[in-house]
């Protein structure tokens, strides 16, 4: 197993930013750079470029708002929900 050092933790948090940047570009159409001209289907590489993108190196979401957070998902309910709807078609 790999020793988890330093240079471990550097490797695994450009490992997140990257795949939250490339998540985030997926999902954003067009977005306004520094300079304000408007790019649309932006690159992970050209978010990762600006300013205000930088909090993402160090978490997941930016603050706790109903925007920012997203969906949340309970397998529970998700389960209880899926035998309810099953119980429903059976009836």
């Amino acid at each position: 197993m790999e020793k988890i050092n330093k240079l471990w933790r550097k490797r695994h948090q450009w490992r997140l930013f990257k795949a939250r940047m490339i998540l985030r570009a997926a999902y954003q159409d067009c977005l306004w750079d520094e300079d304000g001209n408007l790019v649309e289907r932006p690159h992970w590489f050209e978010l990762a470029k600006q300013k205000r993108n930088y909090i993402y190196k160090t978490t997941g979401t930016p603050c706790s708002c109903w925007i920012c957070k997203g969906e949340s998902y309970n397998r529970r309910e998700y389960k209880k929900e899926t035998r309810r709807v099953i119980k429903e078609s059976l009836e």
